[in-house]
């Protein structure tokens, strides 16, 4: 009995075994990165210790569970929680162990009742020559290890061997999966096996696409024919699905999916039963105990990719996902709960505040250059200068106007032009009012007079090695288009830009990234100059969505004289309009060829034009910037309420219940804008404003400013990291390489599951961002403890307490996003869990946080020293979880694309900083949390 309590009703260990699973799952996302998910779950996912940790994972929550008692204790919400981790791992080893997962590809017009296995299996099927008897074997494969299998075929023993499994390389240097085969006789000796060649003969084996019927291959021996194959292994259904059409709808203009559909018939000649269903993204088809999901589509759209799965799990799974919810609700309100226990001793003190520090992620995106351009005879610097100042003095109106013009763009989306003038002139010249222009003029003066601009140096550069490439002065830090080529029109740059590319992301030097920086943007200048970013024609065929830029406008209307001439006449008033008006101001021509494109616009494209209120919100959006500029009052009330405090520990003074209620004011003030400017982002765009990095951002400064606003604010310290962490957020948001565009969804997240998954899961980084930041503070008090500053330990035992709540609400946050998020998953596609990355990662997080929250019950000395050290640290976890897994790995929720990146120099320094804060507090660490 003894020896079972500490096996399985062992606090420490369960600690310890939920390291050791968080460790083993980030050592495997590092292998799947590197060498594909086979590899990893050949390693990790797949292995009968893994399984092992997992069942003892289960049994130690048992065991805790009766041992702690917490029923005669009355700790029901906590009871339910924990229970909760029972059944959710007991419904998961019910669907690992007898669910099934496949997928059943479908022609149009065809039908099938076969289903493909997600998982690969090496499949052999014999025949005996002399009795014509055919017989056949199935064996799993998920490892990468060479096996031994003993094996019979038509009553006769044989050895089966796999060896060299895994990647390869043809003649091509294309990679493909295969391991080499070979069947021989168990009676044969190894000398009889070496002599007799056509006995052990080593046969390759090419792996088939999972999901497609697998490729066999012909092995003779003797008297017997095996025909061999690595793929998929085919099920047969009782019932078929009969494909009856494949609708796959596009955004408009563009070649993104919008949506796709599969309308189905069910063929059921055992109850001689039909049944007509749809199956679309997050519209799932039920019948015969088996799922059929909106998978993918053949590349010539002439069939579906279905998902299927068989499920018995999936109760009991969804029974535990419910009773999580109820378990962290009711755990948050429950009177005898560690959270409510820590509110009541809060309220017996009295707080104090703080600051700390900030990262961001930079990931260089690259593309190529326009071929060269035509060379005019260059401008005057007198010229020049002219026509800069009648753009500025002359065209604010018309450039107002011209900003509301409606443009479409790669994506599909309709826009004002004012959104694509900010989004390409802020990334050719790297900031706003360029030449004291706005971004429309500019964009306009580069579409009307391209010989003027691409002599004017606004092309951004950084490195003086570039600039000494193309000739120009190296301390410059812009240069002209016309830099980048030579007389005869060779692009300079040429070279070194596929020198850059032909680099991995870990070798690109800071010169390699200029280049491709300026390659990209001398691109996006040819985009404007050639006028293809003014999408702004819609089709004149009912059918088609697409809006056209003047030049692919007058190739879809050749054929039709009058509407050539429409549309001639409409560019020709408006490139003279502009002409008369910069010259002489003089915008008449120029406001009737605007009059008569908008009323074009409406007359072929009414079906897109968005209304003026949107198109003024969005304006307003990119005029004012209101995320960018929320950065800095955030910090500045945060760095300046910390100051304040500061003062006051140190002097040991009293703080102004007055300061403490003027920042809250000032924050909540900054919330509201917040808040009203995150609703107008959504009333725009159409979906809630969290669906890629940039949103997730702006909402996870949003967590953090309300954790500060609503629970904290009577605590200057909280309060002050609360705003600290809001702004140093936004300023991640806007400093690095994010895309703030609003773009459309992809087919999978128009669910009203990513409202709620995204929501609750990136709230949850902006509690436990503030966890870090209060860690951070805490830690510096520590650093000013003295005995003559006895009162800091009642700011560090409230900090602490702070800390704790605020990570409760973040692990219950974290938590149950991630778990609705599997639910997502399985009514998506099938599959609550795939071991992707971003999932991965932020179970790992849980388990991190996890720990961390139940350290107290170790018994340690020095708890608070301890809770805030390991509060800093495991901040890491959420790191890697929210960039890390983005920009370093692949996977389905990355953003990164290609090989993985390298790790900043600025993380090393950070976590560096973070070691130092540690061990400057350490020798100051001796205080005790009271009991709460």
């Amino acid at each position: 009995m003894k020896i079972l309590r500490v096996l399985f009703a062992n606090m420490p260990l369960v600690l310890v075994l939920i390291a050791l699973y968080a460790t083993a799952c980030g050592v495997a996302t590092f292998i799947e990165s590197a060498n594909g998910t086979p590899a990893a779950k050949a390693s990790v996912y797949g292995t009968w210790w893994f399984e092992i940790l997992h069942i003892w994972l289960l049994l130690s929550l048992i065991g805790c569970f009766v041992a702690s008692k917490a029923w005669q204790r009355k700790k029901y919400a906590s009871l339910m929680l924990h229970f909760s981790f029972i059944v959710i791992i007991v419904g998961a080893g019910i669907t690992r162990y007898f669910g099934f997962e496949g997928s059943m590809p479908i022609q149009e017009h065809t039908s099938s009742n076969v289903i493909f296995s997600s998982e690969p299996y090496v499949l052999i099927q014999g025949f005996e020559r002399s009795t014509q008897k055919i017989e056949g074997i199935e064996i799993a494969l998920h490892s990468t290890k060479a096996r031994e299998y003993n094996i019979a075929f038509f009553g006769k023993e044989m050895v089966l061997k796999l060896e060299n499994i895994g990647e390869r390389k043809n003649e091509f240097g294309m990679p493909y999966q295969a391991l080499d085969l070979s069947l021989s006789d168990s009676k044969n000796t190894q000398e009889e096996q070496n002599s007799t060649q056509d006995s052990h003969t080593s046969t390759q084996i090419m792996q088939s696409p999972l999901g497609d019927m697998p490729t066999f291959t012909r092995i003779d021996q003797g008297e017997y024919v095996f025909f061999v194959a690595w793929g998929s292994k085919a099920y047969t259904l009782p019932f078929s699905i009969y494909l009856q059409d494949f609708v796959l709808d596009r955004y408009p203009g563009s070649n993104a999916p919008s949506s796709y559909a599969s309308f189905v018939q069910v063929q059921d000649p055992i109850s001689q039963n039909t049944q007509d269903a749809v199956i679309f993204m997050n519209n799932v088809l039920d019948y015969g105990g088996y799922r059929f999901f909106q998978s993918s589509y053949f590349p010539d759209e002439s069939g579906t990719i279905l998902s299927v799965n068989n499920d018995p799990g999936k109760i009991p799974t969804y029974m535990g996902y419910a009773l999580l919810i109820v378990g962290c609700l009711w755990l948050l309100f429950d009177k005898n709960g560690r959270f409510m226990s820590l509110a009541r001793f809060m309220r017996s003190k009295s707080l104090v505040a703080l600051v700390v520090l900030g990262m961001y992620a930079l990931i260089p995106q690259t593309s190529y250059a326009t071929e060269s351009m035509q060379d005019f005879e260059p401008p005057s610097a007198q010229e020049v200068q002219t026509f800069i100042t009648n753009i500025k003095t002359h065209a604010t109106s018309f450039s107002d106007a011209f900003s509301m013009l409606l443009v479409q763009d790669s994506g599909g989306r309709i826009k004002p032009v004012d959104t694509v003038a900010a989004e390409y002139i802020h990334k050719i010249t790297g900031k706003d009012g360029f030449l004291g222009l706005n971004n429309v003029q500019i964009f306009l003066g580069i579409t009307m007079y391209p010989e003027y601009f691409r002599h004017i140096k606004m092309i951004k550069t950084k490195s003086p090695k570039l600039r000494e490439i193309l000739g120009v002065d190296v301390d410059q830090e812009y240069i002209a288009a016309v830099d980048a080529y030579t007389p005869d029109g060779n692009y300079i740059l040429r070279n070194y830009v596929e020198a850059a590319n032909q680099k991995s992301l870990k070798e690109q030097d800071r010169f390699d990234k200029d280049v491709l920086e300026v390659n990209e943007r001398l691109y996006i200048f040819g985009l404007i100059y050639s006028g293809q970013t003014l999408r702004v024609f819609p089709s004149t065929q009912a059918t088609d969505l697409t809006w056209y830029d003047i030049q692919d406008a007058l190739h879809a209307s050749k054929g039709n004289n009058e509407e050539l001439k429409e549309l001639l006449h409409i560019v020709n008033i408006l490139s003279h309009g502009f002409v008369m008006g910069v010259q002489n101001n003089d915008w008449k021509l120029g406001f009737e060829g605007l009059q008569k494109l908008q009323e074009y616009q409406k007359s072929h494209g009414s079906e897109l034009i968005i209304s003026s209120s949107k198109v003024k919100a969005e304006i307003f959006l990119n005029k004012y910037r209101i995320f960018e500029k929320l950065a800095y009052p955030y910090v500045l009330i945060g760095v300046v309420l910390f100051i304040i405090v500061l003062i006051h520990i140190i002097t040991a003074k009293a703080l102004n219940v007055w300061v403490c209620r003027i920042s809250w004011i000032l924050i909540a003030l900054c919330f509201v804008i917040h808040t009203l400017g995150l609703g107008l982002r959504w009333y725009v765009s159409g979906h809630a404003p969290w669906s890629n990095a940039y949103e997730s951002m702006l909402y996870i400064a949003w967590a953090g400013a309300l954790a500060g606003v609503v629970f904290f604010r009577k605590s200057a310290l909280a309060l002050c990291a609360a705003s600290f962490l809001a702004g140093i957020t936004l300023v991640v948001a806007n400093l690095g390489d994010m895309n703030p565009q609003i773009g459309n969804l992809v087919p999978v997240l128009k669910s009203y599951w990513l409202n709620i998954h995204v929501s609750v899961i990136t709230a949850s980084y902006g509690f436990l961002g503030l966890c870090f930041v209060l860690g951070c503070i805490t830690l510096i008090l520590f650093v000013l403890r003295s005995s003559k500053r006895a009162h800091i330990d009642d700011s560090i035992l409230s900090l602490s307490a702070i800390n704790e709540m605020c990570m409760i609400l973040g692990l219950f946050l974290l938590t149950v996003g991630n778990f609705l998020g599997a639910i997502w998953a399985n009514e998506s596609w099938g599959r609550y869990w795939g071991w992707d990355p971003k999932e991965t990662w932020a179970l790992i997080s849980i388990g991190v946080y996890a720990i961390i929250l139940h350290l107290r019950l170790l018994g340690l000395k020095n708890m608070p020293f301890i809770f805030s050290a390991a509060s800093v640290l495991g901040f890491l976890s959420v790191l890697m979880t929210y960039f890390g897994v983005n920009y370093f790995l692949t996977g389905m929720h990355s953003y990164a694309t290609g090989e993985a990146a390298r790790v900043p120099w600025y993380m090393y320094l950070m976590v560096a900083c973070m070691v130092a804060l540690i061990l400057s507090a350490s020798p100051k660490r001796t205080l005790q949390m009271p009991k709460v």
